[in-house]
C-alpha cells in the first residue's frame, strides 16, 4: 500500500501480517500515536481475512466446558458492541448485520444433545442462547428443509464483509500515520540474547523495539515453539438471489461440519465445508480446489434449504485459518523472547478482531488491558505439541478435541 514510501530501516513496532488482526492492532496502536510498520507478504486481506464467510458467531462449536464457553463470550460480546460503532469510526461500510445465528441439529441424536446443551449454557450465564424446536425454527427460517430437527439460536450473531473491515482498519492505520508494505516477506525474526531486535525481510532488515507476529496460521513459521495448526477450508458463493429469510448457520451434514453465511448485501449466499478433504498439515497452506469439494459445498443448498435447487454458483475458493488445542487464540508476550508478541491462532477472527486490536494496544501501551488477556496467554501452547491427526479437516479436528 505504501508504494511511494521509502522502506524503513528502524521503527518502534513492526507488525507481521496484513490480515484483519494485524491491521486492527496496527489501527489501535496508531490511534495511541505509536510508530507502526505493518508488513504483509501478499496483499491486505489476502489470507483467511479475505477468504472467510464473514460470520460473526460469538460461540462457534459445541463446547461442553464451562470455562471455554465463558472465556470466548467475554470477548466476543465486547467485540459485538464495538462493531456497532466501528462503521462510523472507520468511515467504512463493512456491511455489518446482526441478523442472528443458527446452529442446526440435523438428526435426533444432535437434537437430544441440544436439549441438554442449551440449558447448561443458560445455567453458567449464557442468557442469550435460545433453543428452537422444529416449529420455532420454521417460523423464523421457513426455507429450511425437513432435515432440521431444531436449532440453537443467538439473535445478536450476524455477518459482515471481512475484506471491507480489513481494508477499513488498514486505511485507518495509514491515516493515523502507520506505514504498510505489501509484497514484503518476513524471513526471520532476529533475536539477540533472548530479545527480539528486528525482522529480516526480502527488502532488508528493520530494527524495532517490539515485534508482533500476527500471521495467524503462518505464525509457527516465525515462532515454531507455539503450537498453532493451519486449517484449510473451502467456500462457494452463489449468484444474486431475491431476499431470503436466512441466517448465519452452522450444522453437521453427513458427519461433516458446514457453514452458511447470511445473504450478502448484493444478494449472494456463501456456504462451505461439506466435502472438504482431509490433508496433511503442510498441504493446508495450499489454496487449490478439488471439483469434489466444490460439488460438496454446492450440495449444501440442496440439502439444507427448500427451493434453492437451481441456484447457480459463480465462484469458489479455499483459505487457511488457524486452530489450537483449546480452540482459543494465542495473544500475548512470548514466554521466553522479550519484545516479541503474538496475536495468532484464530479460527473465528470476525468475532474477535476489533476487540483484540483494542486490548492488545492497551496491553502494549498501558500494561493493563480493559479486559484481561490471560486466557489467551501463549505460554499455554509453548513447546506443547498435541498429537494431531496426520490427515485432518475441520470435522476431524472438532471430533479430536471433542468440540462437536
Amino acid at each position: 500500500m505504501n508504494t511511494k514510501t521509502e522502506f524503513p530501516r528502524e521503527t518502534d513496532i513492526v507488525i507481521i501480517g496484513g490480515g484483519i488482526m494485524g491491521c486492527s492492532v496496527g489501527y489501535h496502536l496508531s490511534k495511541l500515536k505509536r510508530d507502526v510498520v505493518i508488513l504483509e507478504m501478499r496483499n491486505i486481506g489476502s489470507g483467511a481475512s479475505g477468504r472467510n464467510g464473514g460470520m460473526v458467531c460469538q460461540l462457534d462449536g459445541r463446547d461442553r466446558d464451562k470455562d471455554a464457553i465463558l472465556n470466548r463470550l467475554n470477548y466476543t460480546k465486547a467485540n459485538n458492541r464495538m462493531l456497532l460503532e466501528l462503521q462510523d469510526e472507520l468511515k467504512c461500510d463493512f456491511e455489518y448485520s446482526r441478523c442472528g445465528g443458527l446452529d442446526i441439529a440435523c438428526n435426533e441424536e444432535e437434537w437430544e444433545h441440544f436439549k441438554k446443551l442449551v440449558p447448561f449454557q443458560k445455567q453458567i450465564g449464557d442468557n442469550e442462547v435460545i433453543l428452537l424446536d422444529k416449529k420455532g425454527l420454521k417460523e423464523i427460517c421457513p426455507v429450511i428443509s425437513e432435515i432440521a430437527f431444531g436449532a440453537r439460536y443467538r439473535p445478536s450473531d450476524g455477518t459482515l464483509n471481512p475484506f471491507k473491515l480489513n481494508t477499513g482498519f488498514a486505511i485507518g492505520a495509514k491515516t493515523n500515520g502507520a506505514k504498510i508494505f505489501t509484497q514484503t516477506m518476513v524471513r526471520k525474526i532476529v533475536v539477540k540474547e533472548n530479545r527480539a531486535v528486528g525482522v529480516e525481510t526480502d527488502k532488508g532488515f528493520i530494527k524495532a523495539n517490539l515485534i508482533i507476529n500476527a500471521t495467524n496460521a503462518w505464525a509457527p513459521m516465525l515462532t515454531p515453539d507455539i503450537n498453532i495448526l493451519p486449517l484449510r477450508q473451502v467456500a462457494i458463493i452463489t449468484e444474486r438471489c431475491p431476499e431470503l429469510p436466512v441466517y448465519s448457520i452452522e450444522a453437521v451434514i453427513d458427519n461433516q461440519v458446514i457453514f452458511v453465511s447470511v445473504q450478502k448485501k448484493a444478494g449472494n449466499l456463501i456456504a462451505g465445508g461439506l466435502g472438504t478433504k482431509a490433508r496433511k498439515m503442510k498441504d493446508h497452506y495450499k489454496e487449490d480446489l478439488d471439483p469434489y469439494e466444490i460439488q460438496g459445498s454446492t450440495a449444501i443448498f440442496n440439502i439444507l434449504f427448500k427451493g434453492l435447487d437451481e441456484i447457480n454458483i459463480i465462484r469458489s475458493w479455499a483459505g487457511t485459518m488457524a486452530f489450537t488445542a483449546d480452540g482459543l487464540p494465542c495473544i500475548g508476550k512470548h514466554p521466553e523472547i522479550e519484545q516479541l508478541y503474538l496475536v495468532a491462532g484464530f479460527s473465528n477472527g470476525m468475532a474477535f478482531a476489533p476487540v483484540v486490536g483494542k486490548l492488545v494496544a492497551e496491553d502494549i501501551t498501558k500494561s493493563a488491558p480493559s479486559i484481561s488477556l490471560e486466557p489467551f496467554n501463549p505460554e499455554r501452547l509453548y513447546k506443547k505439541r498435541a498429537s494431531w491427526p496426520e490427515y485432518y479437516n475441520y470435522t476431524v479436528l472438532a471430533e479430536f478435541l471433542n468440540r462437536r
